[in-house]
């Protein structure tokens, strides 16, 4: 369920015929359906295809949006062909109706809605809201929002990139989709949303992929975990060719994040050609039938996806729901794993194990869907003998971004635990060796020690490798890396956001947020930082020292508040 600011949707027509032969109105937003292929192979001449739809896409006018609803191997296979002057905006993953179930890998439950555009700019669209969801057994909002109700909107949040409120079958016209697409393109440019739909024009074929060959022969890296300090590339190429079992890479992003020791904003046709052979050497050594996963957006890993496409086979397209920092009207939250296995993959490890440690357990089970992580509720839920977690598919919602600084180390970017845990708990078995070239502080592998795997980590900073060192010591001697340190805070942020200095606060945050609200209401209008200083009951050193903007003194204001017991 979503609400949009704009309550006159566009007008829906249905457009009969093949892309190839139509030519688009102007003032129109295009809707284009595909087939959810679970090959390449499956496309019937598919260099045609791509071309008559780039072509169809250079076709619209200037300020055109287009959508295109397919699945996520051809999203990616497409995108990295499209024309010049053609613009990726969004990959939104929406939620399959019925999963794709395959008894040797993960079940696949999304499926991807590609929003592109003719013109530069950041999309145009109306200020949408998706609904909150409710726990099935305690009736509360599926997140905990504790003190931070008065910052929320009664009816919901902004929209994200991902959509599970709503699922699509594959087999059927996507009304649900549709009508969020005229509701979200509500805009005074546009006055039709024309729906394409191409599945009887564009068949799948009853082929299946042809797995690249690759000699099954496995050298033996070392019998012990290394870590190693130095340019990833040149460590790579120490390492013996089908040696490793897992390989893992979460790249510098080249968005110029203050990393240690690396240009984070370098040309980004020089970025990508250092990418592909960082790629390549982790190609080279990994074992044949085994997993390479690239933890990146999803705009990145489409080019990532073009390389290793010549040299690996495609094998999943993960997603993480993991939502950071909220800076535009869709909220961006879709962090793509892109899994490719060298040759045919071999069965996942999590599927072929009869024993799983505790941590194994609690890693491959994700809680379901609107179930919330209250204490209380948790609690009773297990007295109740209630089954509320289910085995994970490639779809991950319940991962959590590490968000206090008492879980954090000095490393700007850091992954949560579990998400590691999860990972290598799905390709490897125990003892089997895990690498990640971009190891940082470490939490790839701590979680393979944890898991009783052995690893390969390589970091280019001294200062880093000194980090993860020392964590994995303390590992060693019984203490739990990942553990709530209150004693040292990281310098390093991964928020543009200042840190406001430690201080006593005289009054609650929520409380000066609240009384703005107040001085709003009877103002008719948000006051001014002067305004507050005459009027309010507070002083202003106040609403100037404990928040890091106005915007956030005045967030309150902006909103209408919510409740978490579900409104009737």
């Amino acid at each position: 369920m979503h609400q949009s600011e704009n309550d006159k949707p566009l007008q829906v027509e249905m457009i009969e015929g093949k892309i190839s032969d139509i030519k688009p109105k102007s003032r129109g937003v295009e809707f284009i359906i595909l087939h959810h292929y679970k090959y390449l192979e499956e496309i019937h001449q598919k260099e045609k295809l791509y071309l008559e739809l780039n072509k169809f896409l250079s076709s619209t006018d200037e300020n055109a949006t287009i959508a295109i609803l397919t699945s996520p191997i051809v999203a990616a296979d497409f995108c990295s062909q499209l024309s010049n002057d053609i613009h990726l905006k969004l990959w939104i993953t929406v939620k399959l109706e019925n999963p794709i179930v395959n008894e040797r890998y993960l079940e696949e439950e999304h499926t991807a809605l590609l929003i592109l555009t003719r013109y530069k700019e950041s999309l145009k669209h109306t200020k949408t809201r998706i609904g909150y969801t409710y726990c099935p057994y305690c009736d509360k909002t599926t997140k905990d929002y504790g003190g931070k109700k008065h910052l929320y909107h009664e009816f919901g949040t902004l929209m994200s990139d991902v959509w599970r409120d709503m699922t699509v079958n594959l087999e059927e016209y996507p009304q649900e989709m549709v009508n969020r697409l005229a509701d979200l393109f509500a805009i005074s440019e546009y006055d039709k949303l024309n729906i394409y739909d191409q599945r009887n024009f564009y068949k799948p074929l009853n082929e299946k992929h042809k797995f690249l060959i690759f000699p099954y022969e496995e050298n033996h890296y070392a019998d012990n975990s290394i870590l190693l300090n130095g340019d990833c590339i040149e460590q790579l190429r120490t390492i013996p060719d089908n040696s490793i079992d897992f390989c893992f890479a979460d790249p510098p992003y080249n968005l110029k994040k203050k990393y240690e020791n690396w240009n984070d904003g370098i040309d980004i046709q020089e970025y990508f050609e250092w990418c592909d052979q960082w790629l390549s050497e982790l190609a080279r050594v990994l074992k044949p039938g085994r997993t390479l996963a690239v933890l990146n957006l999803p705009q990145w890993n489409i080019r990532h996806f073009k390389h290793l496409n010549t040299i690996l086979d495609y094998q999943d397209w993960i997603v993480w729901e993991g939502l950071s920092m909220p800076v535009r009207m869709i909220m961006p939250a879709h962090y793509s794993i892109l899994c490719f296995s060298k040759g045919e993959p071999r069965n996942l490890p999590v599927i072929e194990r009869n024993i799983h440690s505790d941590l194994e357990q609690q890693a491959n089970h994700t809680l379901k869907e609107h179930y919330c992580l209250r204490s209380s509720c948790v609690k009773k839920r297990k007295q109740s003998n209630i089954q509320d977690s289910e085995f994970v598919s490639n779809l991950w919602h319940d991962v959590h971004r590490l968000k206090h600084n008492s879980r954090r180390v000095d490393h700007p970017c850091q992954l949560p635990p579990m998400f590691m845990h999860r990972l290598i708990s799905l390709f490897t078995h125990e003892q089997e060796f895990i690498l990640d070239p971009f190891n940082g502080a470490g939490t790839t592998t701590l979680a393979a020690q944890q898991l009783n795997r052995k690893y390969v980590g390589i970091e280019l900073s001294d200062y880093y490798h000194d980090i993860t060192t020392q964590r994995h010591l303390e590992l060693s001697n019984g203490l739990d890396p990942f553990r709530k340190n209150n004693d040292d805070k990281p310098k390093a942020k991964n928020s543009p956001v200042e840190r406001l200095k430690k201080q006593k606060y005289e009054v609650s945050k929520k409380v000066l947020q609240l009384e703005i609200k107040n001085l709003s209401e009877n103002l008719g209008y948000i006051p001014t930082k002067e305004e507050v200083k005459e009027i309010s009951q507070f002083p202003i050193e106040y609403f100037e020292n404990y928040f890091t903007s106005w915007g956030e003194a005045t967030a309150a204001a902006r909103t209408t508040g919510m409740k978490e017991n579900r409104v009737t």
